[in-house]
C-alpha cells in the first residue's frame, strides 16, 4: 500500500513548499500537490484560491503573477509559493506525483512540463471537466477522480473518464466500495487518513494507497 504524502506531509512541513517536498521526498512512496493557474498563466502549487492563508499577503492567486507569488512568504518558511516547474525538478525520480489540477486549462499547460520527466505520474480533481481535458492533452498520464459523496457513482463516472484510480474520503469507504471499484479496473487511494490503525485496516482490506499528513499514519 502506497503512503502518499498529502501537500508534502501537511502535519509536519509547510504545505505545497520545496521544503516540503524535499522531506516527504525521503520517506513517501508518492507526493500529492496541488496546481492551479496564476495571474501570468503559469501552474503554480497552492492549494487555496486565495493567498490570504498560507501568507501574509492577500488576493486571489488568479490575479498575482508569478514573480509576485514566488517571492512571498509561505507559512513563514521564507519560501515562496513554488512554480510546477520547481516541484519537478525538486521530487526525486523515484518517487511518484500526484498533482491535483484545481483549474480549467491546466492539462494543456503542464503537457510540456512532463516531457522530460522520470517520476510516476497521477493527475487528479474533483472536476470531470478537467479530467476529460486531462485526457485529451494528455492521454498517456494516469489520471484520478477525487470524490467526497456519491461515491458509488464517482466509480461509474471515474471508469467512463479511464481514470486509473479513485480518491474517496475515508468516511466514504467500505469493502463493498473498495471491491467494486477495483473490479472496475480502478485503484484506490484514500483521503486523508490520520490514524495509523485505520491505515493498517485498509491494508488489510486492499487498498492501494493511503493520503496522509504524517508519515506516522501509514505505519
Amino acid at each position: 500500500m502506497r503512503c502518499i504524502a498529502h501537500r508534502g506531509f501537511a502535519g509536519l512541513y509547510p504545505e505545497n513548499t520545496l521544503a516540503a517536498v524535499r522531506q516527504a521526498g525521503e520517506q513517501a512512496d508518492m507526493i500529492e500537490l496541488d496546481v492551479r493557474l496564476c495571474g501570468s498563466g503559469d501552474p503554480v502549487v497552492i492549494h487555496d484560491e486565495t493567498v490570504d492563508r498560507v501568507t501574509e499577503d492577500t488576493g486571489p492567486v488568479a490575479d498575482i503573477s508569478l514573480g509576485t507569488l514566488q517571492s512571498m512568504n509561505v507559512l513563514d518558511t521564507g519560501e515562496g509559493v513554488p512554480s510546477l516547474e520547481a516541484v519537478l525538478r525538486t521530487v526525486p525520480d523515484t518517487v511518484g506525483l500526484n498533482l491535483e489540477l484545481k483549474d480549467s486549462g491546466l492539462p494543456k499547460v503542464v503537457a510540456p512540463l512532463f516531457a522530460d520527466v522520470d517520476n510516476d505520474l497521477l493527475l487528479s480533481s474533483f472536476s470531470f471537466d478537467v479530467l476529460e481535458e486531462a485526457r485529451e492533452h494528455l492521454p498517456d498520464v494516469d489520471r484520478a477522480l477525487i470524490v467526497d459523496s456519491s461515491a458509488e457513482a464517482g466509480i461509474e463516472r471515474a471508469a467512463s473518464l479511464d481514470c486509473a484510480a479513485l480518491h474517496p474520503h475515508w468516511r466514504l469507504l467500505d469493502f463493498a466500495l473498495l471491491e467494486r471499484a477495483h473490479r472496475s479496473g480502478l485503484d484506490v487511494n484514500v483521503w486523508t487518513v490520520a490514524d495509523p490503525e485505520k491505515s493498517q485496516e485498509y491494508g488489510k482490506m486492499g487498498v492501494d494507497g493511503v493520503i496522509v499528513d504524517d508519515p506516522a499514519a501509514c505505519r
